[in-house]
């Protein structure tokens, strides 16, 4: 279990991940650390320095803060909602009297703090509940580059469990100069058409051991989903997965998209968690002027909204003002272990690291160090073909955001 800090003032843990007390229970254990001195910045005053016993690492108060390396303290519990409520990044910006990037660097701290949340969701929940998963779709900086959000919902909670982002070649109806344009596009750079298998079979693979206990301990449960082809070849790709398909423990059941979107609708859980998507995030509502314009950004955004859905959404709207006199989806899942419960006190003042993390999933990764592909901005000047990614690769992240 996640251990309090003797004092506000304390560090948790040594930050050198080979040293043994890099591990917060073991350090919250033990005096590990001594008093190294103090530094003063314009920011925030006096700063306490640790020195670590054993490996002899220093850290300061600062460097387990969630404000690590910045020179201001914003309300990240505002962001939050700001963020939760279709607010677009530059509005937010213009209201809390910062820059644009003060704001994307505070979403970047926030979303690695919600998958460090959900990463312990999904080490410490048994499943108890039928499983739901269909796509979303929405776009990446234009219609040029539609995608899919492919998620994992609880059945009867609409706890929202996992994510992953695929992008897709634009099809359908097109004008003439549309269609150059994408002619143009495919000349520099195409999607993998089988990338939506890829991404279902590694988020599928993800969850097996957590739809494998459920299986064993429940002797039967449901993977609902729609007549995708793609569906039924990313579980037989996991191996285990199929086993328990072909044990009778786990059922895949499909519905047609094309049937009526109510309560009654088998695939209710993933169709309202689409509505919610569209309702609270500014960059998915219809003819949006606020599209992502970049993946890992985008799935950052979407790893803030898990958290806000699942823990602090009531399950029901109703007349009540207190988010405490409501039940949430999380509550209706079962999710709620100490650990879990010490993250999120903690989501918006403390920093949590990589290492701590302990089901490491794939999706979680890819998230975190920002291993997604980006569509490339294609243009024409002066009769010759430019484009570039834009795109913050995994090695030009800063360390605080690795570690």
């Amino acid at each position: 279990m996640y251990s309090r800090p003797r004092t506000t003032q304390e560090p948790e843990f040594c930050p050198n991940p080979t040293c043994r007390f890099y591990d917060r229970i073991t350090a919250g254990e033990s005096q590990w650390h001594t008093d190294h001195g103090r530094f003063y910045t314009k920011a925030r005053g006096w700063i306490q320095r640790f020195r670590c016993r054993s490996c002899g690492k220093c850290c300061s108060t600062q460097t387990f803060s969630v404000h690590y390396w910045t020179h201001s303290t914003n309300d990240l519990t505002w962001l939050l909602q700001s963020l939760y409520t279709s607010s677009g990044l530059r509005q937010s910006a213009r209201f809390a009297g910062v820059s644009y990037r003060v704001i994307q660097n505070r979403v970047r701290r926030l979303a690695r703090n919600c998958l460090a949340v959900m990463d312990a969701v999904l080490s410490d929940t048994q499943l108890s509940e039928d499983l739901a998963m269909d796509g979303f779709q929405s776009f990446t900086r234009s219609q040029q580059h539609p995608n899919n959000f492919t998620s994992v919902v609880g059945h009867d909670s609409q706890f929202f469990y996992s994510v992953v982002h695929t992008l897709f070649r634009r099809g359908g109806r097109m004008t003439q100069r549309q269609r150059a344009y994408r002619q143009l596009i495919d000349s520099i750079w195409r999607p993998d058409p089988r990338a939506l298998l890829h991404d279902c079979s590694s988020m599928l693979a993800d969850l097996t051991p957590f739809i494998g206990s459920a299986c064993r301990r429940r002797g039967r449960m449901r993977l609902l989903t729609d007549c995708h082809q793609s569906y039924p070849q990313a579980i037989a790709s996991v191996p285990a997965l199929q086993a328990e398909v072909d044990s009778g423990r786990l059922v895949h059941e499909t519905t047609s998209s094309r049937l009526p979107r109510t309560k009654k609708n088998p695939l209710f859980a993933v169709n309202y968690l689409d509505r919610q998507i569209r309702k609270n995030m500014g960059e998915h509502v219809r003819e949006t002027v606020k599209q992502g314009r970049e993946v890992n950004c985008q799935m950052e955004r979407m790893a803030i909204f898990m958290v806000m859905h699942n823990f602090l959404t009531p399950h029901r709207v109703g007349d009540e003002v207190s988010v405490a006199a409501t039940t949430q989806h999380a509550t209706v899942a079962g999710v709620g272990s100490p650990i879990v419960t010490a993250l999120l006190r903690r989501l918006v003042s403390r920093r949590h690291v990589w290492g701590h993390c302990r089901a490491r999933h794939e999706w979680i990764r890819r998230i975190w160090h920002h291993e997604y592909e980006n569509p490339p901005q294609v243009g024409v000047r002066g009769g010759q073909v430019v484009w570039r990614f834009a795109a913050l690769g995994f090695r030009e992240l800063p360390a605080h955001f690795l570690a």
